[in-house]
């Protein structure tokens, strides 16, 4: 089950964009989130703080105000002392009604109500009806037992305090660790969404570049389909319509040759029969004007008969190829019975032709594998200077065979070599050659060769010239 893709390039790569970055957007508002929870409890951590300590602070305030109080009331015993003590009173239970509301927090109900129910009982000791310079040491210890009382409740504020720092401490480094889970879980997650959304932007793109490479190399057979967005998938169709387009024009390309090629071999077959018959003096005996004459012909008529043998072997692989006919073959007795057919063509330019490597035997289509040497060996005479030689090396291994076709011409460079065995493709020409190509030579071997299930490729010869290297293999069919 494939998921449908956006109808468009830039929909797709929005798309990529939102779901890479939906990870981190998560993990922003989670983090958002735990802070923001974090910042609350925090800040309630500190009000509560702020609140215990100022109001028990205060309230140990409040007893050394009512202490000073009381032992003035005890010395004065007036209506005045005992207003002010009132109000002092009033200001003592107001504070330890404040701290009543974190007693639960703090652990100190118990605390309190003593204080509250010691300091009731001094204010009624200090009515007048009650008052009296006998109950002074009595007041003053139980003002010292409420200060007491007072100063625990102070350490238990504080130590409440700390508790809660520490929470908070804990708290902040669980959100921390927490943090980094979620960053170590999303950020793989966003890493494979990247790469899933990498992997679905390069497919329409490596099967338009894959097309275009089979136009660009001539297999028009395959059909071109583009998998992705509408606009990749539309573009895929228009890159299908040109594959048929250049299928139909290079069968017509084909089928042109072909016609061509038989149309021009009737009349030359009549010119270099009527030349033969001018060479042979059966019109009778020939000046030597004459002659130079009949033999530029002659000459002319050999080289535009060899083109259209190229033109007819190609169009004939184009348009159908056929199958081998294998048979088993001596190497070296086709070697020799070729270098017999160039013979003359080599002697006029001071060429030698030498053959190297052991007698082999091969399965393979005689005629085929004549035309493939035979189109070596012209294009090594063809660029192979005057004086020089050219060699032919043969060799077997690993279930293949090679043959090599070595010439001391001006060589190809490197960077063309792949291309030459397209048709109609000819290398740097040669000075002083008589002969110009049809550029079909090594397009003829390289099919045939492949034909046969092998492989030719060009190299630089030692120390200068060019190695044409054919790989066949020695039994079975083609690859």
């Amino acid at each position: 089950m494939h998921l449908p893709y956006p109808l468009s390039l830039p929909k797709l790569l929005l798309l990529g964009f939102v779901l890479v970055a939906l990870p981190a957007v998560l993990a922003l508002f989670g983090a958002y989130f735990s802070l923001a929870q974090l910042s609350q409890r925090s800040e309630s951590a500190i009000t509560r703080a702020t609140t215990i300590t100022r109001d028990s602070r205060a309230l140990s305030e409040h007893l050394t105000a009512l202490e000073r109080l009381a032992r003035q009331q005890l010395v004065l015993g007036d209506e005045a002392g005992l207003g002010t003590y009132a109000r002092q009173r009033t200001a003592f239970n107001e504070t330890a009604e404040r701290l009543q509301r974190h007693a639960d927090t703090l652990d100190l109900g118990s605390n309190l109500d003593t204080l509250r129910l010691a300091e009731k009982s001094i204010w009624q000791s200090l009515q007048p009806a009650e008052l009296s310079q006998s109950r002074g040491p009595a007041l003053l210890k139980a003002f010292a037992a409420m200060n007491d009382s007072a100063s625990l409740i102070i350490s238990q504020a504080d130590a409440r305090i700390e508790a809660d720092i520490q929470s908070l401490r804990i708290e902040a480094a669980a959100a921390r660790r927490q943090l980094l889970q979620r960053l170590w879980i999303l950020i793989p997650i966003s890493l494979l969404l990247a790469l899933g959304i990498t992997a679905l932007i390069r497919r329409p793109f490596r099967q338009i570049e894959e097309a275009m490479r089979g136009l660009g190399e001539g297999r028009f057979d395959t059909p071109i389909r583009v998998t992705g967005p509408r606009d990749m998938a539309l573009l895929g169709q228009r890159l299908d319509w040109l594959r048929t387009r250049l299928q139909a024009l290079d069968a017509q390309k084909t089928r042109l040759l072909h016609h061509v090629s038989h149309e021009l071999k009737t009349p030359l077959t009549a010119l270099h029969e009527g030349t033969a018959l001018l060479l042979d003096k059966v019109t009778g005996p020939l000046n030597t004007e004459q002659l130079e004459v009949v033999q530029i012909l002659a000459s002319n008529c050999q080289r535009l008969r060899k083109l259209i043998e190229n033109l007819l072997d190609y169009s004939g692989l184009r348009f159908a190829p056929g199958d081998l006919r294998r048979e088993q073959i001596a190497l070296t007795e086709l070697i020799a019975l070729l270098i017999a057919d160039h013979k003359l063509a080599a002697a006029a330019r001071n060429i030698r032709i030498a053959c190297e490597g052991d007698a082999l035997n091969l399965q393979a289509d005689r005629e085929k594998l004549r035309v493939i040497l035979d189109n070596l060996l012209s294009n090594a005479l063809k660029y192979a200077p005057p004086g020089s030689s050219v060699l032919i090396r043969s060799s077997a291994g690993a279930g293949q065979i090679c043959i090599e076709v070595c010439d001391e011409g001006p060589g190809i460079p490197l960077e063309l070599a792949p291309g030459m065995f397209e048709a109609f493709v000819q290398g740097p020409a040669p000075q002083g050659s008589p002969v110009k190509g049809s550029g079909l030579g090594l397009s003829i071997v390289h099919e045939l060769v492949a034909l046969h299930g092998g492989e030719v490729s060009l190299h630089p010869n030692s120390p200068q010239g060019t190695r044409a290297c054919v790989r066949l293999p020695l039994t079975g069919s083609p690859a």
